[in-house]
């Protein structure tokens, strides 16, 4: 939270309450249309449309194994890293609850008019790509509830690509919440308000829109299920990689992408590590624990 400062703070706690008192009104009507809520919490309205000044590139298409597999399909992936898959774009209308001023700025060198750019909307939200964007899904594994529960993977999320500023820093955006990918399992590849609020909050975040698209929900994983509002979070990192990344290749033997992911890691994060050095694998496994501590660099769960 302090990486987008205090008043941005206040503003995201006020948006969490006023969302959930809207969301509990939601809940209880027959139809999303028949309903509104207000929006002056919120952004205003959009007032023009044009193209947004963002262009992104993807060196992990090059470096990296691709899924073969075309499509949202969800299935067991093997000897890849990522899977092309296009976001599903939420159901308009939209509205743009929360946006970083200090992100957009400083990080993606965007002026601040752009939040009233319908095209804007649009491309944070999944419903148009940014240039250059070919959006991927992320193979990876992990544990749950104490053991191995084998290939996990971006269920709700999509890579659009990689951002350089003009400090020369290099970002990767994500969607989260944007829709089915091969990593689904039996989800809906959707994200409910009040949790798309918390990724806005812990994240190096974006923006975060809101849809009238209802998505249903167990809250309290008692049984009752209840309709929400969709939302998308668009989000950065320097990477995202993680643990899992590493571990899903090892369970599954495939030790040769193993080494090309390690390999790329160490060239593109851990520059001090030795290309040659005969640990290299080692030490960068150790550095990418010790970093996900204290840094935001590896995204770890």
């Amino acid at each position: 939270m302090t990486k987008h400062g205090f008043t941005l703070f206040l503003f995201s706690s006020a948006v969490a309450i006023a969302t959930f008192r809207d969301e509990q009104e939601f809940c209880e009507n027959e139809s999303c249309n028949e309903r509104e809520f207000d929006k002056s919490h919120f952004y205003s309205d959009v007032k023009h449309c044009g193209e947004i000044p963002l262009a992104l590139s993807h060196k992990l298409l090059d470096a990296l194994p691709l899924d073969e597999v075309d499509g949202n399909v969800i299935r067991t992936v093997k000897r890849s890293v990522f899977s092309e898959s296009q976001p599903s774009p939420l159901k308009e209308p939209l509205t743009l609850a929360a946006v970083s001023q200090d992100v957009l700025r400083n990080i993606l060198d965007l002026n601040e008019s752009v939040i009233q750019n319908e095209e804007f909307v649009r491309c944070v939200s999944g419903g148009k790509l940014f240039p250059g964007s070919v959006p991927l899904a992320h193979r990876y594994g992990g544990h749950q509830f104490g053991y191995w529960a084998g290939q996990l993977g971006d269920g709700r999320a999509h890579l659009l690509g990689e951002y350089t500023n003009r400090k020369g820093e290099r970002w990767e955006v994500q969607l989260k919440g944007s829709g089915k990918t091969p990593y689904s399992r039996s989800g809906d590849g959707r994200a409910v308000i009040r949790s798309s609020v918390r990724e806005f909050l812990c994240s190096e975040a974006i923006s975060l829109v809101v849809s009238e698209e209802p998505v249903w929900r167990d809250p309290f994983y008692n049984g009752s299920v209840i309709k929400e509002r969709g939302a998308v979070v668009l989000r950065l990192a320097k990477s995202w990689f993680r643990i899992g990344s590493l571990e899903i290749l090892t369970r599954t033997g495939e030790l040769d992408v193993l080494r090309t992911l390690l390999d790329f890691v160490i060239k593109e994060h851990f520059k001090s590590i030795g290309t040659n050095d005969p640990d290299k694998y080692v030490v960068s496994i150790c550095v990418s624990l010790l970093f996900s501590c204290n840094t935001r660099l590896f995204y770890i769960v």
